[in-house]
């Protein structure tokens, strides 16, 4: 099969290559696949690992798209979706046996692995997939939709039930044209939320607002608390939903109504935050870390997003062959929602 191999780190570590088709192990189907969406944890990995049980030769692409070609000999038909079927992969599995899977922190397994991270993933013709995580696409769903959701959609929803979400709030999202923002867009519009975000410079602002967020801030020109402050009449938010990292950090917490919340589930700007603890727990604010979600958790995204019947915020499709080009897209962040890459 064709598939776009890492052997090495730095620029130029990726390469089109033709490898050994894979065959469906213990509880696996093989899915053809048919669209895989691209994340930033695909470029962090070319310069360094940063998932534990990372190694090379590697194949990325977390959020695969496709049609199930094949299944193990001893899989029960009850398990995993039937040949033909069209599906989305839920990259996360979990061993089962650890001391976390069996005392009910199963997103902290020991021996957790990923789909594109730590297990060869969709960048590739061919993927091989645990069958209990692979789920059948809702009705007419395109592939190209199906691949914008596996990471992005599933963060996003996670975050809203970690943060204590609740319809109808004032929620403050960070870097308006992530994949992850757009999904928090879909899942908060659909339940009546005020949606403010921000972005960087005059053409993102526009067309954030296009997509739907009620209120844009250019962190460029803008002070953020104090444009929070004037859309809410003085209040404030009363959640954050944060993947940005220490860039946007004390102005997340500062834009905060009393009481409110800040959930963060990313580090795109970098690992280490600073922060005033009075600007916390002198206003009776919570940070709240999102942490890892529960297998139960993906179909009931999957569901929610359906629900919403809003299209994905997608920036391009690319060709398959094109993928290197797909990535320097994304590295040069000249994009506004999901970029995908279609076989």
């Amino acid at each position: 099969m064709r598939a776009f191999v890492q052997r090495g780190f730095g620029v130029g570590a990726v390469a089109p290559e033709t490898v050994a088709d894979p065959t469906p192990g213990p509880g696996e189907l093989v899915v053809q696949v048919r669209a895989c969406a691209l994340n930033r944890l695909d470029l962090l990995q070319e310069i360094a690992p940063v998932v534990r049980g990372f190694s090379l030769p590697h194949i990325a692409g977390m959020d695969v798209a496709g049609v199930v070609v094949a299944r193990a000999a001893d899989l029960p038909d009850d398990v995993g979706p039937p040949i033909g079927a069209r599906v989305m992969v839920d990259p996360v599995s979990t061993c089962g046996i650890c001391a976390r899977c069996t005392t009910g922190n199963a997103p902290y397994c020991e021996d957790l692995r990923t789909v594109g991270s730590t297990r060869p993933g969709g960048f590739a013709e061919l993927v091989a997939a645990p069958a209990d995580r692979t789920y059948e696409l809702p009705g007419s769903m395109s592939f190209v939709d199906a691949a914008t959701m596996p990471v992005a959609a599933m963060t996003a929803y996670h975050a809203l039930e970690a943060g204590g979400h609740v319809p109808g709030e004032v929620v403050l999202v960070n870097g308006a044209a992530s994949g992850v923002s757009c999904a928090l867009l879909t899942l908060l519009l659909a339940d009546g939320s005020t949606v403010i975000t921000t972005t960087g410079g005059t053409e993102k602002v526009a067309r954030a607002l296009a997509a739907g967020y009620h209120h844009a801030i250019d962190r460029n020109a803008d002070d953020i608390p104090a444009a929070v402050a004037m859309v809410t009449g003085g209040r404030g938010v009363d959640l954050v939903v944060d993947h940005v990292g220490p860039a946007l950090f004390r102005e997340s917490i500062a834009s905060l109504a009393i009481g409110g919340r800040m959930v963060f589930c990313g580090t795109t700007t970098g690992p280490e935050a600073t922060l005033s603890l009075t600007d916390v727990y002198h206003w009776g604010r919570s940070l709240i870390g999102a942490g890892g979600y529960l297998a139960e958790d993906f179909p009931k995204m999957l569901a929610a997003m359906a629900a919403t019947g809003r299209a994905p915020v997608i920036d391009r499709v690319w060709p398959f062959d094109r993928l290197l080009d797909a990535q320097q897209c994304m590295r040069d962040g000249a994009f506004f929602g999901k970029i995908v890459v279609e076989l």
